[in-house]
Formats: C-alpha cells, sequence, structure tokens
C-alpha cells in the first residue's frame, strides 16, 4: 500500500481542453460509503483533480466532459488513511478497474483499456524484483566477508538487474505507440561502454564514461511528450542531471540548462515548454549555491522577457524583470558598482574602489538584525586573526539612517581596526546601494579582487578565507600555464 499528503490544486495541468470526456469506472472491494480522490503525480508533488462518492458495494465512479491529460494518475482513499493505488491515463479514458483492498496491485482487473493491463502486469513483476532484490540483499550482507560468495550474489543481482532490464524493453518493442513505452524508455539506463585503453590495457581518457553518460543522460526521453510531467520521473530526472550530473560552474550550467529547454521548446509541446522552463527558472533563482542567480538571470530573458514564454503576464514579466535588473550588478566576474562618497563615522568619504587590497570584503548590515549581531563581530575576529595577514580590508555599510544607533554598534563590538572601513549612505542618502547590490536582508557579504571584480556573494564569515585561498591558488595555476 501507498501512501501520501496530498493537494488539491486547479491546475493548467490537470484537465484538456478537448471535448470527449472521461468515465472511469472503479470497484474496489473492502471500502464503502465514503469519498475517493483522483489526482496524478506531478514531479515530487501529488495533484487531486476530482472528486466521487464510493457506493455501499464499493462502485465509483469519475467522470468528465474534457479528457484528461496522459500521465500515471492516483486512486486515493481517505478512509484508508491516503492509501492509493496507481493507474494511467492515456488516449482511452472510458475503462473500468476492479481490486480489493487486501492487495491492490495483485488483484487488480481491467476492463476496456489493454494499456492499463499492462501496467499492471508490470507492477506485479517489478513487485516480483523488488522482493527478490531484497533477498539477495539479505544473502549479500551475510557473505560480504566471503570474496567467493559475496561475488556469486553479485551475479545474481546482474542477472536479476538484466531481467528487469529485459522485461521493460520488451513492453517497449511489443507497444512502441503506448504511453507507458514512453514512460519506460524514459526509466531505462543508459548503456555506457568501456572507456578507451592502450595496447597496454590501460585507460586512456579518465573522464570518458562520464561525459558519455552525461551527453546520453537524456537520450531516451521524449520531451514533445507532456504526460511525462504527470510521472515522478521528469522532474526528478533533471534535478539529478543538475545536482550530479553537470560541473557547477557558471560556463557549463549556462548552455545546459538552455539546451534542455530548446529541446522541450523544438519539441513543440507547450506544456512541456512551460514545465521545463519555469522549473529551470525556479530551480536556479532559488538555489543556496552561490552564482546559481546567473543562470536564473540567463532563462529569464532568454526565455521570458524575450516573448517566448507566451504564458507569463504582464504583471510576472514585471517583478521578473525587477528581479533580474537587481541580480545582474551582482553577477559573479562583474565589476561591482561603485559606492562613491560614503561617509565614515568621523565624517570623511570614501570611494569603494579607492580601497587598496588584494580583496575587499564588503558587508551590509544593521544592529537590530539579529543575525548581524552575530555575523559582524565573526567578522572581525575572523579579518584580525587571518584575513588581514591576506591584505583583505573591510568595507563595512551601516544600512540604516540612525547615526548614534550606528556608533554604538561599532563601540559596543569593537569594530575598529586598520584596513577596517566603517561607512554609511548617510546623512543623505544618495549611493542606492539597495538598487546595485540587491539588499533585502542584512547581512549580505561580497567578496571582490583586487580589480573590484565580485568572486563571492552572500556567503558566509567562515568561508571567505577559503574562497580567497582558492582565488589565489587559481591565479598560480592560470600563471603557471601562461
Amino acid at each position: 500500500m501507498k501512501r501520501f499528503l496530498f493537494i488539491l490544486a486547479i491546475s493548467l495541468f490537470t484537465t484538456g481542453i478537448f471535448a470527449q470526456g472521461y468515465e472511469i469506472k472503479f470497484k474496489i472491494n473492502g471500502i464503502s460509503d465514503t469519498v475517493v480522490y483522483l489526482g496524478h503525480h506531478f514531479g515530487e508533488k501529488k495533484l487531486v483533480i476530482d472528486t466521487t462518492e464510493i457506493d455501499s458495494k464499493g462502485y465509483a465512479v469519475f467522470k468528465g466532459d474534457k479528457t484528461l491529460h496522459r500521465g500515471i494518475y492516483l486512486l486515493v482513499m481517505p478512509s484508508k488513511n491516503m492509501n492509493y493505488f496507481e493507474l494511467l491515463i492515456t488516449d482511452k479514458q472510458i475503462f473500468s478497474i476492479e481490486t480489493d483492498t487486501a492487495n491492490f496491485v495483485e488483484n487488480m482487473k481491467v476492463k476496456g483499456c489493454k494499456e492499463n493491463v499492462v501496467f499492471n502486469e508490470y507492477q506485479k513483476f517489478m513487485t516480483d524484483i523488488q522482493k527478490r532484490r531484497m533477498e539477495l540483499n539479505k544473502s549479500y550482507e551475510a557473505v560480504k566477508d566471503d570474496e567467493v560468495e559475496r561475488k556469486k550474489v553479485s551475479e545474481q543481482m546482474n542477472e536479476l538487474n538484466n531481467e528487469r532490464i529485459e522485461y521493460m524493453d520488451k513492453i517497449v518493442s511489443e507497444h512502441p505507440d503506448y504511453f507507458f513505452s514512453k514512460v519506460l524508455l524514459a526509466m531505462k539506463d543508459i548503456e555506457i561502454p568501456d572507456p578507451p585503453k592502450d595496447e597496454n590495457g590501460v585507460i586512456t581518457d579518465s573522464s570518458f564514461q562520464y561525459r558519455f553518460y552525461k551527453t546520453h543522460y537524456f537520450d531516451y526521453v521524449d520531451f514533445s511528450e507532456s504526460g511525462l510531467l504527470r510521472t515522478p520521473i521528469y522532474e526528478g530526472k533533471i534535478n539529478y542531471y543538475f545536482d550530479k550530473m553537470v560541473v557547477p560552474l557558471i560556463d557549463s550550467l549556462l548552455p545546459e540548462a538552455n539546451n534542455i529547454i530548446q529541446k522541450t521548446y523544438d519539441g513543440g509541446d507547450s506544456l512541456m515548454f512551460q514545465y521545463t522552463a519555469s522549473h529551470l527558472l525556479h530551480y536556479f533563482e532559488s538555489s543556496k549555491i552561490m552564482g546559481y542567480d546567473a543562470v536564473f538571470v540567463d532563462i529569464a530573458e532568454k526565455w521570458y522577457l524575450s516573448g517566448l514564454a507566451t504564458w507569463a503576464d504582464s504583471a510576472f514579466l514585471s517583478k521578473l524583470t525587477e528581479r533580474v535588473e537587481k541580480i545582474t550588478p551582482t553577477k559573479l566576474g562583474n565589476v561591482a558598482y561603485n559606492l562613491e562618497r560614503m561617509q565614515s563615522l568621523d565624517d570623511k568619504f570614501y570611494n569603494l574602489h579607492d580601497i587598496k587590497g588584494d580583496y575587499t570584503v564588503l558587508v551590509f548590515y544593521e544592529p537590530h538584525c539579529g543575525h548581524c549581531k552575530k555575523e559582524v563581530p565573526k567578522l572581525m575576529q575572523h579579518y584580525r586573526d587571518s584575513l588581514q595577514a591576506l591584505n583583505v580590508k573591510i568595507f563595512a555599510v551601516y544600512t540604516q539612517y540612525d547615526k548614534d544607533e550606528w556608533k554604538e554598534f561599532v563601540e559596543e563590538k569593537n569594530l575598529i581596526e586598520e584596513g577596517w572601513y566603517n561607512i554609511w549612505d548617510g546623512p543623505y542618502p544618495h549611493s542606492r546601494f539597495r538598487d546595485f547590490y540587491d539588499i533585502y536582508s542584512t547581512p549580505v557579504i561580497y567578496v571582490l579582487d583586487k580589480d573590484k571584480k565580485i568572486i563571492g556573494k552572500r556567503i558566509g564569515v567562515e568561508n571567505i578565507k577559503s574562497l580567497i585561498e582558492f582565488e589565489k591558488e587559481k591565479e598560480k595555476r592560470a600563471k603557471k600555464n601562461q
């Protein structure tokens, strides 16, 4: 049995625009006189799209005038602690299913939809495979200290996996037009060839298999099939690709993200294109990894602000434009905006770009911020302990406009040291630092190199030294390779 935390949703991804309609009849032994839900997978979520009553004999009917989109759907039973079983919605949407709460999959009988018969047989097969795999795992654990026996069990595991692959391939071969075949293909393992070797059997390209797998990772995904959105597969596959497969560097991420969106755009399925562009826009905008917001900006400009994202309304595009304008000046590699005529406690004026040092840490803070009260003194401690010796300067910007409050904070926290500049934008604000440094909360820390290019942003105090040491090592390697 399966359970899930459901979401009641009205979405453009749920019902179609055609007039054929759907009628799905259920007979579920072991449940009566209650309500049941019809839903579908949507990435990691599960969305409910219809509700009906099940009578005293276990009969229920879901019926609607609009055709449902293809996908892996769920029959959910709130009275059974949200247990559910899966079924397919394909182009054939008038059929019936009978089953039993004792074992939904094993007792299922389908009439009127051959594809659901194949799906149910697959579920039964995979249940058996899983049971056998668990037994082999137990056997492996029992003989893990015996090399010979361990090898035998490993071979059995490989044979079991091959049996699984052959079964899936057989379905695809026999039913190439089935939606379910597209689902199985999206799950299909990429066969990776052995790496090239020289005449002595020594591998000549250690990264060959990684590059092959990465290049062919999406080979079996039909980017024109929006039904894959209503499965647990597509979203997970994209997330894994960017979490595990792509080198987390902007030069790698930018083309990879745009390549996948381009595939869905070229595929011609508007929902697939909309979902993929929206998902990756959010993925990179919400990421905590430094620099990923540059990919967000790129996607926003190429796919949304260009007019290609026809689903985006003017209000959303206006907010997106504003967000892009905020982030763009702070992208890694950009020269930091020069904060000019910033005033110190003793009324001296300083320009950010005039601060001389191998690196400059630019920190924005305000005394009433609980996190600032901890991080700014911690930054001073790191500065005195190690950063000062690396020829780092600190440009500490007080973001509010109460000079007495600011002075009290500086003195209380002992924020006075050679090379540490306490400054503010007062008493007459002019620098627009919030616009150029995307300041919507505090503290915010940027790290600049000697040319005032941004090399780090929104990082923790404890990471500043390691970032600078990494940059120094990178410079050394670059000079050596010249």
